[in-house]
């Protein structure tokens, strides 16, 4: 429904005056003591008092709880670049962030009621692997695309020689034909500079993201085009386990000897805080960069933040944890 921008005033943390042509869809206040929320209805829009929030995000000076996320990607992309053609975008990824933390609270709830589920949790287990994996090379797509909108669409640079080059070689609106020569081997930043005239800050995330991306890419296409087959996984008193010299988990360095469960099998955890963990950051480091080299508009809620939350959004505490080597597997007291 569209607003007036009259009826925007009646949100406290709006800047109506720099909002422009972006869209802005009010988010949940919390102002430290309550909850707030505008809906729009056939008098404009109504301040509704929630008492909780439950799945959200929102808009707050700080976290109104502790398992609140505050996301550097989610936080800019409201503030700064919601513009009609890429919003939705930023929707999707959003939700993607979601679905992955769901699949992770999905496997801890799997260990967790292990004894009822029987022989069947490590089919449901090796699934979950499969669809997180899948998910996070979707989302680095997802964000080329709306990086590539904003560059081609909405970037003008003050060096014509520049810009005129610019104009000649369009962003592609896929990850790997940015970092990737022929879809094979990783181009180097200077490459992706020249290649596509991007900003050097930019084009050097672009190759620091770029390895990771590739392992996504490799157990992803071995899922969807049916090479490979089901990851094993192994159901202990302690967590999942993984033999980490077998697809899809050799190529991921991620283990210590804190790790090992014996001298075969070592714990899932490590694996899924590394691919949860570097998905996100890679979404907030590259757009970060690029805000840094290219003048954004000025944010919509000037001295306040967006944060996020989510009915699983503790779990993605858990891998932060083991992620820092202060957790090793799901049980309390086992580290």
């Amino acid at each position: 429904m569209q607003i007036d921008s009259a009826e925007l005033g009646k949100v406290p943390y709006l800047d109506r005056d720099v909002i422009g042509s972006r869209l802005v869809s009010p988010l949940p206040f919390w102002d430290g003591a309550s909850w707030h929320v505008w809906n729009p209805g056939k008098h404009g829009l109504m301040c509704l008092t929630a008492v909780e929030a439950i799945h959200a995000d929102y808009v707050s000076k700080e976290a109104a709880r502790d398992s609140d996320l505050w996301v550097p990607f989610v936080d800019l992309m409201w503030q700064r670049a919601s513009w009609p053609d890429v919003y939705p975008i930023i929707t999707a990824i959003r939700d993607d962030f979601h679905n992955l933390s769901t699949s992770v609270a999905k496997l801890r709830h799997f260990h967790r009621t292990r004894a009822m589920l029987n022989t069947r949790i490590t089919w449901f287990a090796a699934t979950e692997i499969e669809y997180i994996t899948t998910v996070a090379r979707g989302v680095f797509d997802l964000l080329q695309e709306a990086i590539a909108l904003i560059w081609d669409g909405r970037i003008h640079l003050l060096d014509e020689a520049a810009e005129k080059r610019r104009r000649g070689r369009k962003l592609p609106s896929t990850f790997s034909k940015v970092v990737l020569q022929e879809k094979k081997s990783p181009r180097t930043a200077e490459e992706i500079s020249n290649k596509f005239c991007v900003p050097p800050k930019l084009a050097a995330e672009y190759e620091k993201h770029a390895d990771f991306f590739c392992q996504l890419r490799n157990v992803r296409d071995k899922v969807v085009h049916g090479v490979g087959s089901l990851p094993t996984v192994f159901s202990t008193e302690k967590g999942f386990c993984i033999n980490p010299k077998l697809p899809p988990f050799e190529s991921f360095a991620v283990w210590g000897d804190q790790h090992r469960y014996n001298d075969n099998i070592v714990s899932l955890l490590p694996w899924l805080a590394h691919v949860v963990l570097h998905t996100v950051d890679a979404c907030s480091a590259l757009m970060t960069a690029f805000a840094s080299q290219i003048e954004f508009p000025p944010e919509i809620a000037p001295g306040y933040r967006v944060f996020v939350r989510g009915v699983n959004s503790d779990v993605i505490g858990d891998l932060i944890r083991c992620h820092r080597g202060e957790m090793v597997w799901w049980e309390a007291g086992d580290t």
